[in-house]
């Protein structure tokens, strides 16, 4: 076990933390907690953002050191602001976050391989190896040498940073840097809805503890409901499980039988039933799967974008200046999000458009006052002018916004991102079994607190016309639409016509806004059919910002007192009416106990529903757990490429020997074409280029230049004229060709040890690695006199 680095690397984090918290408290002054527990956070988006620009002319440990100090220098200029810093929430906080960080690294301490099974890591590692190697960003494209990286690689990037701080390799920062961002994550959603509870009176570490949870732990109701399978009688059990469109495996077999990968995949999109499932990840099953992916890096950001927003919102509305100056500062923002996990950055400038549509304060006031009081006189004359206004103002902002978030990050919008199309009304639609498996406890605690914002006549006439709209739906399979949809315009209703909802209900609104999206837009793209990869991004970023809302809707239904006040309540009401019962007496009394009226009675059912649900969704991680650490290592390791050894052992010395060489050299190998399987290894593990790496290049280039490329690296391994191999080579600017056990398999017995230009720069039983000396290729071959 590499403690030394476990301890460097959380060293570095809360270190950042300290540096960062007058800039946090700073920003969130109007925060209860003044933004400590954000504070991170903030660390992260100043340190990427600087490293980012920085790294356009270099990139490195200069660079690494530059993007801190522009952190301290943010941090000097909040102090000599005069801002006040809340130092025992910061501690909460880092506690927070060193709990969540040391949970992620006992996991992958036994399960540390970057894979090339079951997710996206040869992708991800590669990508970091890349940046490690890279002299100035954006880096090349391990898998299209010579060409920059054309994916989004921001999430990678700050990792890179990390390292080159700390002087780790690649093969331990991928798993630190992995435990850094799903702590940052968990601190970020405790740090959110924390402060937005207090703010509305509730308790900070109730509200922010269920945040926690449901990012950090929580499953969907898959694992739950086969749990339940299993403990019923088989017939019975079988009927539930497959009531709700769950395949009757994994737990519901028994305890034994449990498979972590289920759960992500439990809403059946194929042509037929059980086909294929669209992909609705949650936090733990990613992280404990183990991708060092866009989805799982960008909440970090999403939540800071969501915390800027809060601060809009909590700001007096005469301070106009300062209202103005966070909702701008989530245009960089917006603009890292673009960098990190591209699908997320829209969900940052939706969230600042519901905001400045809701918030107290009009849109209009954001504008100069003689303007603002011009458009003022005329919405007042009309309900309908001042809805419009507010809507169409607010849209206005958040495209500002976006187009400014676009700005901050242009090199990489026109050098490194590639298009897609947009395709409509895809067919067929998410199920309701589905939909209530992965979305149902989020959908439970709106849909109890709008409820309990209105009167009871409100609510039981929306019930019955969502009942009706469920039921007409269905036979459209458009089931989202009623069951998302009320709630929906409810929570829209609530935040323009009430006092008592917040931002917790904006961010509901989002998330809901987000769901009912995906059931009728999509991405065209190559990864995945249909809208499968649609909905599995933006299903991480509802996740984010419902786990927020629900932590503060939660705490406030169960009140002030906690849950277990109101379950210590609750049983001493039952055991008050047991005893009048055996005496037969106090009926009236008893019946008042049985049926308590006001926010009390609430709080009791809350606080019993909270417990029951924390109950339920931990089974998986329970299980997960065990899963991780009792079927993992024996040895444990934080090092990526251990599994080589013992899984691949014909190629580890070779990749070792990869992995020493400077710089960022091109080589040739066996192209991926059939992916998610030991392919391209020497340039995923390593970040040396190769020519035609995993057949994703074809979603990111097109068809043409990746099939292109695949056909010559064919000719450069199976051609017998040594003239158009050395073109070939001369063309892409080959250092090595490597010839191992794919490489044979595909192309057979090659020997290019004679030819011109080539020697053997490493070799061994299973593995040769030819050097290239482009200038002795280049020259002309000279024929023997007649």
């Amino acid at each position: 076990m590499e403690l030394g680095i476990v301890l460097t690397w959380l060293v570095l984090y809360l270190g950042l933390g300290v540096l960062a918290l007058p800039l946090a408290s700073l920003l969130f002054e109007d925060f209860p907690d003044r933004g400590a527990g954000l504070a991170i956070p903030v660390a992260f988006a100043v340190i990427a953002f600087s490293a980012y620009w920085l790294g356009q002319v270099r990139f490195g440990l200069v660079t690494a050191l530059f993007a801190v100090l522009a952190l301290l220098i943010g941090s000097v200029l909040a102090l000599r602001s005069g801002v006040s810093i809340d130092r025992s929430r910061f501690r909460d906080a880092a506690i927070v976050f060193t709990l969540a960080y040391l949970l992620l690294i006992l996991i992958r301490l036994y399960r540390p391989g970057a894979v090339p099974g079951g997710g996206e890591k040869f992708l991800d590692f590669g990508l970091l190896a890349s940046l490690l190697r890279a002299t100035a960003l954006p880096p090349q494209d391990m898998w299209f040498a010579g060409e920059s990286v054309q994916y989004y690689y921001g999430g990678h990037m700050l990792a890179a940073v990390f390292a080159l701080l700390t002087d780790t390799a690649p093969r331990f920062a991928y798993n630190t840097a992995l435990a850094g961002y799903y702590a940052a994550y968990v601190t970020a959603a405790w740090g959110l809805a924390g402060a937005i509870t207090a703010h509305r009176g509730g308790s900070y570490r109730l509200g922010g503890g269920i945040a926690a949870f449901l990012v950090g732990l929580a499953s969907n109701f898959s694992t739950p409901i086969r749990f339940l399978g299993w403990v019923l009688p088989e017939p019975l059990g079988r009927r539930v499980v497959e009531g709700v469109g769950l395949e009757f495996a994994g737990l519901a077999r028994g305890p034994f039988e449990f498979n972590y990968w289920l759960a992500s995949r439990v809403i059946d999109a194929g042509r037929e039933p059980g086909e294929w499932e669209l992909i609705t990840e949650f936090p733990f099953f990613a992280f404990l799967n183990g991708d060092l992916h866009g989805h799982m890096m960008s909440p970090v950001f999403l939540l800071l974008g969501a915390g800027l927003a809060a601060a809009y919102w909590m700001r007096p509305a005469a301070d106009r200046r300062g209202r103005l100056g966070r909702l701008l500062l989530g245009a960089p923002v917006g603009g890292l999000l673009v960098l990190t996990n591209t699908w997320s950055a829209p969900a940052v400038f939706g969230v600042a458009w519901l905001t400045v549509l809701f918030a107290p304060a009009a849109p209009w006031t954001l504008l100069p006052d003689s303007l603002a009081d011009r458009i003022a006189a005329w919405t007042n004359t009309s309900r309908l002018r001042t809805e419009s206004t507010r809507l169409g103002l607010a849209l206005g902002i958040a495209s500002l916004l976006a187009v400014g978030g676009a700005l901050t990050v242009l090199p990489f919008l026109t050098g490194a991102a590639s298009g897609r199309s947009v395709g409509l009304l895809p067919t067929p639609r998410s199920d309701l079994g589905g939909l209530l498996t992965v979305y149902g406890v989020f959908l439970a605690v709106t849909a109890s607190y709008l409820a309990s914002r209105v009167r009871r006549r409100i609510w039981v006439v929306t019930f019955l016309t969502a009942l009706v709209l469920l039921l007409v739906s269905t036979l459209v399979r458009a089931t989202a639409v009623a069951l998302f949809g009320p709630l929906l315009l409810g929570g829209w209703y609530l935040l323009r016509t009430r006092e008592n909802v917040g931002f917790e209900t904006v961010l509901a609104v989002g998330a809901l806004g987000l769901v009912l999206l995906v059931e009728f837009v999509y991405v065209i793209e190559q990864a995945g059919p249909g809208r499968m990869n649609t909905v599995f991004k933006i299903a991480a970023q509802v996740w984010a910002l419902w786990s927020v809302a629900a932590g503060v809707m939660l705490a406030r239904l169960v009140g002030p007192a906690g849950p277990l006040a109101g379950i210590r309540e609750t049983v001493r009401r039952v055991r008050h009416r047991f005893r009048s019962w055996l005496a037969r007496g106090e009926q009236v009394a008893n019946r008042k106990a049985a049926n308590p009226g006001g926010s009390e009675g609430r709080h009791r059912l809350a606080s019993i529903g909270l417990v029951a649900v924390l109950v339920a969704l931990s089974i998986y991680p329970a299980f997960g757990l065990a899963w991780a650490v009792g079927g993992g290592a024996d040895d444990p390791t934080l090092d990526a490429h251990a599994y080589i050894e013992a899984e691949h052992p014909e190629e580890a010395a070779a990749i070792h020997w990869l992995r020493d060489q400077p710089g960022q050299p091109t080589m040739v190998s066996a192209p991926g074409t059939e992916i998610y399987r030991w392919v391209n290894a020497p340039s995923s593990m390593t970040g040396i280029p190769t020519v035609a790496g995993w057949s994703h290049e074809v979603g990111y280039r097109g068809e043409e230049p990746y099939w292109d490329r695949v056909r010559d690296v064919k000719i450069i391994y199976e051609t017998s004229e040594s003239e158009s191999r050395a073109a070939l080579l001369g063309l892409y600017d080959v250092t090595y060709i490597y010839v191992g056990p794919t490489e044979r398999a595909r192309f057979g017995t090659v020997d290019y040890g004679e030819e011109p230009g080539i020697s053997t720069a490493y070799t061994d039983p299973n593995v040769t690695i030819y050097r290239v000396d482009l200038d002795a290729i280049k020259q002309p071959v000279h024929q023997p006199a007649s």
